[in-house]
C-alpha cells in the first residue's frame, strides 16, 4: 500500500501545480525538508511515509512544471510562424493517420519551411486536415502548403490546449499536398501498421457492414468506419466502452497469449513471449492514454504470475498512473485515461460490496447456493457495470453533458456476447489472412454476435429518453 499513497501524492503533486502554478525555485527550495525529515526520524514508520509522501507530491509538482505547455516559441519551431499567411513546409508523418468521415487528420514533422520566398529548416509537429484521398500513410514525406494557424479556443473546450498536451501547437487546414518520398519511418512500426490495414482489409472482406466497422473498432480500435447513427446509439446507451480498446480487451488477449506461449514454450519461456504480445497489440491499436494504462497493468498482472506472486490491483493501478504522467503528466487531462482509470478504481473499490449486496437480497427468496450461482451469472454483465458507473458517471456527464438511462439494462444484454465477438472475431480474422474461405466460414460465428450486439443497442437507444 506503501505505492499507493506515493502515487495519489505524485499525482496530487501534478494537480495542485496545474492549479497553483508555483515558482519552481519554491518547489526547489522546500525539497531538503522532507529529505530531512527522512534522515532524522527514519525509525518512525508514520514520519518516513508522511516525509515521503511529502517529496513524492513535490516531484510531482516539478514534473509537471517541466512539461509545462509552452505558449512562446523561438524561430527554430514551427508554431513561431502561426497566423503569419501562406506558408510551404516539408515534413513526415510521424503517426498513424486519423482517418474520419470526410477527411483525415495527418500528424507531420515538419522539418523545412517556406515563407516569404525565405526558406529554413524547422522542428515540431504540424496536424494536417487533409482529404480522403488520396491516402497517405505513416512515413510518407509530404510537401505540404496553405494556412498555417493557432488552433481554436472555443467557449467550452480549448482545442488549442487540447493538441498542445499531445505536443501539436498548429493547425493546416484545406492543404495542397504534394508526395515526395514514401518509408521514411520506423521500418517495425511501419510493418506493424501495414499489418493493422491488411486485418482491416481482411475484416471488411470477410463480414458486410456495420459489422465488419463494428468489430475493426473493437478489435484494431479504428471507430471511423462505423455509421454515425450506430455511433450515436452506442453513445445514447453509454455503451462505447465496448469499442474503445481497454482492459477488457488487454485482459482477454494477455490470458489468450499467457496460455498460448505455455503451450508452445513451455511455462518458464511464457512470459517474455506474452508480454512481447500484449506490447505489440497495444502499438497495433494506437497505444492512447486508456490502452497503455491496460497494457502496463496487463504486464504487471503476467509478471506477478510468472513468480507465482498476487497481484493488488490498487498497486497495479497506482503504479501504471505514476509511470504514464512520469512520461507525460498532461496525460491526467486525456478523458480516455480519466474514464479508463475510474472505471478500474470502481471495480476495484466496489464490486465485492455490490456482490455482497446482491448475495444478501437474494438469500432472502432463495437457497445460499442458487443465490451465489445467480450473482456469478450477473457479475460481468451487471455488478461490474454498476461498479464501473458509480466512478465513471461524474467524468461523462462532466465531459459528455450526457446521461443514459438505459446504460444498465444495455450493458446487461451486450456484454455477455463481447468475449465471443473477441475471440471468433479475432478468430476469423487471423483465419482470413491466411485463407479467405476460411476467414468467411469463421466469420458468419463472429457476425452472429456482432449482429446481436447491434440489435440490442439500437432496440434500447430507440427507448425514449435513453
Amino acid at each position: 500500500m506503501i505505492l499507493l499513497h506515493l502515487g495519489s501524492a505524485w499525482l496530487a503533486g501534478i494537480l495542485l501545480a496545474s492549479l497553483l502554478h508555483p515558482p519552481p525555485g519554491f518547489l526547489w527550495l522546500l525539497t531538503p525538508l522532507p529529505l530531512a525529515v527522512l534522515l532524522l526520524w527514519r525509525r518512525e514508520r508514520r514520519a518516513r511515509l508522511f516525509a515521503a509522501c511529502a517529496l513524492a507530491l513535490l516531484l510531482g509538482a516539478l514534473r509537471y512544471d517541466a512539461a509545462a505547455i509552452p505558449r512562446h516559441f523561438d524561430e527554430g519551431h514551427i508554431a513561431h510562424y502561426n497566423d503569419r499567411g501562406w506558408v510551404a513546409l516539408r515534413g513526415v508523418v510521424v503517426g498513424e493517420p486519423d482517418v474520419r468521415a470526410t477527411y483525415v487528420n495527418l500528424r507531420v514533422a515538419a522539418e523545412e519551411l517556406e515563407i516569404e520566398g525565405r526558406e529554413r529548416e524547422v522542428r515540431g509537429l504540424v496536424l494536417v486536415r487533409a482529404p480522403r484521398y488520396p491516402e497517405y500513410r505513416y512515413g510518407d514525406e509530404l510537401r505540404v502548403e496553405g494556412l498555417l494557424t493557432t488552433p481554436p479556443e472555443f467557449e467550452d473546450f480549448s482545442y488549442r490546449d487540447y493538441l498542445a498536451r499531445r505536443g501539436i501547437h498548429s493547425l493546416l487546414r484545406r492543404p495542397r499536398i504534394a508526395l515526395l518520398a514514401r518509408g521514411r519511418g520506423n521500418p517495425f512500426r511501419a510493418a506493424l501498421l501495414a499489418f493493422k490495414r491488411r486485418a482491416q482489409a481482411t475484416i471488411a472482406r470477410i463480414l458486410p457492414e456495420p459489422q465488419a466497422s463494428l468489430l475493426t473498432g473493437i478489435l484494431l480500435g479504428v471507430e471511423g468506419g462505423i455509421p454515425a447513427d450506430l455511433m450515436e446509439d452506442f453513445n445514447r446507451t453509454g455503451t462505447t466502452h465496448i469499442i474503445a480498446i481497454s482492459g477488457f480487451n488487454i485482459s482477454i488477449i494477455s490470458g489468450l497469449l499467457s496460455g498460448l506461449s505455455a503451450r508452445l514454450f513451455g511455462r518458464r519461456r511464457a512470459t517474455p513471449f506474452a508480454l512481447a504480445g500484449v506490447v505489440l497489440y497495444t502499438i497495433l491499436v494506437g497505444a492512447n492514454a486508456a490502452v497503455v494504462r491496460a497494457a502496463i497493468m496487463g504486464c504487471l498482472y503476467i509478471i506477478a504470475a510468472h513468480y507465482g506472486r498476487q497481484t493488488e490491483a490498487l498497486t497495479s493501478l497506482a503504479a501504471a498512473a505514476v509511470l504514464m504522467t512520469a512520461l507525460n503528466p498532461h496525460v491526467l487531462w486525456d478523458v480516455g485515461f480519466q474514464l479508463s482509470f475510474a472505471a478500474t478504481l470502481g471495480l476495484v473499490l466496489y464490486t465485492p460490496s455490490i456482490e455482497r449486496c446482491f448475495q444478501r437480497a437474494l438469500a432472502g427468496v432463495l437457497s445460499p447456493g442458487a443465490a451465489e450461482k445467480i450473482v456469478g451469472l450477473l457479475d460481468e454483465a451487471l455488478i461490474v457495470t454498476l461498479a464501473a458507473q458509480i466512478t465513471t458517471l461524474p467524468i461523462i456527464v462532466y465531459h459528455f453533458r450526457r446521461l443514459s438511462l438505459v446504460t444498465l439494462l444495455t450493458n446487461l444484454l451486450i456484454l455477455p456476447a463481447q468475449p465471443g465477438v473477441m475471440a471468433w472475431g479475432g478468430a476469423a480474422t487471423v483465419a482470413g489472412l491466411l485463407w479467405q474461405p476460411l476467414g468467411r466460414a469463421l466469420g458468419w460465428v463472429a457476425w452472429l454476435f456482432l449482429t446481436y450486439t447491434i440489435r440490442a443497442v439500437e432496440v434500447t437507444a430507440a427507448v425514449p429518453r435513453a
